[in-house]
């Protein structure tokens, strides 16, 4: 995502921090002054979340931009002349402060969450809550979370709302997605990974649109999860994991 800029080390920032001491009172950049300068680096379109400084480090300011529906979290100094792109790691606490607060911007508005239901393609279960699963018939990480997420979504009278992603490194996978969907079958049968001849029309648009959903939400990789509160995960789920797509 962010080509032409090298990942440096989180001791690269505390080396930089400790040369910016004095600095704590600098203001940040503005969220036009930080599109303005890393826009060459960031091939895709992209809004800029937030813009403020790290706690108790001087001189370092944390920016989120947003591709689609993915954060990105990185470190600009005051003036937004230099970028630094990496985890930043409390040593004190253990925490990876870069990924936490990625965490927090993992989430999909309210207009995206609109436009992910009209591309659900098999629905599984009852109840009033839902969650969207973004999964490849070939995935074998998705194959992995179909039994916990089934169990989860049956304990939990929880809707798994399936969007098929075939990913170009499993050939097969498109017509299995389009085969699912010309045929009308449901959950027991991707599960089960279905296959046919049938590769009706119908069927292909509603995978090709699919992709170009997930090229625009910024969605690379399966399974993903969206929460009917918007928020994401992406890799085999933990029931915790699941859980914080409901609540």
């Amino acid at each position: 995502m962010l080509k032409k800029i090298g990942f440096l080390s989180a001791f690269v920032v505390a080396v930089l921090t400790l040369n910016a001491c004095g600095q704590s009172s600098a203001k940040c950049p503005t969220k036009e002054q930080v599109k303005t300068s890393v826009k060459d680096f960031i091939p895709q379109d992209f809004s800029v979340e937030a813009v403020s400084q790290v706690q108790n480090i001087g001189g370092l300011c944390e920016v989120v931009i947003k591709v689609g529906a993915q954060p990105l979290v990185f470190y600009m100094d005051s003036k937004g002349e230099y970028l630094l792109a990496g985890n930043l790691i409390s040593v004190k606490d253990k925490k990876n402060i870069t990924r936490d607060r990625q965490q927090e911007f993992m989430k999909v508005s309210a207009d995206q969450l609109k436009e992910i239901e009209k591309h659900v393609n098999v629905r599984y279960g009852e109840g009033s809550k839902y969650i969207y699963f973004i999964t490849d018939p070939d995935c074998p990480f998705c194959k992995r979370s179909n039994p916990i997420v089934e169990e989860w979504a049956k304990k939990n009278n929880v809707q798994i709302r399936l969007i098929f992603f075939p990913l170009p490194i499993h050939p097969e996978a498109f017509g299995k997605a389009v085969a699912i969907i010309c045929d009308k079958k449901g959950f027991k049968e991707y599960a089960e990974g279905y296959t046919s001849k049938n590769q009706c029309e119908e069927g292909k648009k509603a995978v090709e649109a699919n992709l170009e959903l997930m090229n625009k939400l910024g969605i690379g990789g399966t399974p993903t999860f969206i929460g009917m509160n918007g928020k994401l995960h992406s890799g085999l789920p933990t029931e915790e994991d699941l859980n914080k797509l409901i609540n």
